[in-house]
């Protein structure tokens, strides 16, 4: 009989909204489908939200449904990976880690083939969510990180060999050319002006709590933020905005990537559009993030509070500001060789306004790093360590006997 190809169990964050998660599923899978065509990839993910993602032969419902059918794909796997996104960290919610480190440990009594790759850990601020991480590392076979802010953050809870493996969505191939400028045409901009791409954010001040912010924004619980701030920094990023548009003759795209209601990226952005009255500005929901990182071709500049159209504008060479919310911006920016370029939003606006942000625009503007060629070699790095990690020592399967 002939061998069939082998069972991959993906595990991560939320795909279904998050363009981010979503990228690092589709790389990975991607990556995995390219070395083997006959691989069946499954992820926790949902059929009716977003695209196909290439690769994917199985999505296993979110939630309590489908417990039970991704006990069976862990049963069934030849190999599980915990897989990318910010999943060992309690700024959003103290439960958390104790829920990642329960996950892990039911997956690894189902199947011992259990691998955490590229995991996004950090802040661990208090002693259950580290006591939690310790749990889930010792349940893994191997374990790597994806920057030196992570390793850090799980030194602290673990004497287990920890590795660096960048992100994986460096790894992610962008749309066809075309798709970008069909979308740039239906929102009435020329694909040959400049843009400026913003993803903005709502970011927390109160973190840490027990109740996931998920869980507050369906029962309608209050989340903690700190809105005078956040209306001063919508008032900086509009004067910011204006000033750098009018200096590269540029219309502003607004391209939230976290669209569901406890974190409401296009809400955010929807109010920043209402502010910018004396530019061009224009908002587009993408949730396909091929097309995501298509349009970044078309940028002269991105300002992003969110990482991952940062790591996907590096991937068309495109020149970057990141309002950095914790340390993996940091992270991030000293893998792609950059000492400049962050505001931290911790520091807002005691030590930043529009006046910093603007000279760190003009600063990456004229920087001439080549970020495109440095985001292509940490996209080979984490490719080559995905497909030693997802295929390595996999046991050969055959088609199982079904009686008449």
């Amino acid at each position: 009989m002939p061998k069939l190809g082998p069972r991959i169990l993906l595990l991560g964050g939320d795909a279904d909204h998050n363009v981010g998660d979503r990228a690092i599923a589709s790389a990975l899978s991607q990556c995995i489908a390219s070395h083997d065509p006959s691989a069946e990839v499954s992820i926790v993910a949902s059929h009716s939200v977003g695209p196909p993602i290439r690769g994917v032969a199985r999505m296993i419902p979110r939630g309590t449904s489908g417990v039970a059918g991704l006990c069976r794909a862990a049963v069934a796997a030849d190999r599980v990976l915990v897989a990318g996104g910010g999943l060992f960290q309690d700024d959003d919610s103290r439960a958390k880690m104790p829920y990642w480190a329960a996950r892990i440990s039911l997956l690894k009594s189902l199947n011992p083939r259990i691998a955490g790759h590229s995991i996004g850990a950090g802040p661990l601020r208090h002693v259950e969510s580290r006591a939690a991480a310790g749990l889930a590392c010792a349940a893994l076979t191997t374990i790597s990180v994806r920057d030196r802010f992570a390793q850090a953050a799980l030194a602290a809870c673990t004497s287990r060999s920890i590795d660096v493996v960048p992100d994986p969505a460096f790894m992610l191939e962008p749309a066809p050319r075309a798709d970008a400028v069909d979308l740039l045409r239906s929102l009435d901009l020329q694909p040959g002006r400049p843009l400026i791409v913003v993803a903005a954010r709502r970011w927390f001040h109160s973190r840490g709590g027990f109740i996931p912010n998920v869980v507050k924004a369906r029962t309608g619980i209050g989340v903690a933020r700190d809105e005078r701030r956040f209306e001063l920094l919508l008032d900086v990023l509009v004067d910011g905005l204006t000033h750098l548009a009018r200096r590269l003759e540029a219309a502003v795209l607004l391209l939230p990537s976290y669209n569901v209601a406890h974190e409401g990226d296009d809400v955010v952005c929807e109010a920043l559009a209402r502010r910018l009255r004396d530019v061009t500005v224009r908002m587009a929901r993408i949730a396909d993030p091929r097309l995501y990182k298509a349009v970044m071709a078309h940028a002269a500049l991105i300002i992003s509070s969110r990482m991952h159209p940062l790591i996907l504008g590096a991937g068309m060479g495109v020149p970057l500001v990141g309002l950095s919310y914790n340390d993996k911006f940091r992270g991030l920016f000293d893998q792609l060789g950059m000492s400049t370029g962050l505001l931290p939003l911790d520091d807002f606006p005691e030590r930043w306004g529009a006046r910093e942000l603007i000279a760190a625009a003009e600063a990456a503007l004229v920087g001439g790093d080549d970020l495109q060629h440095r985001a292509e070699l940490l996209g080979t790095a984490v490719q080559r360590r995905t497909l030693e990690v997802a295929f390595a020592d996999l046991r050969e399967r055959t088609p199982e006997v079904v009686d008449a």
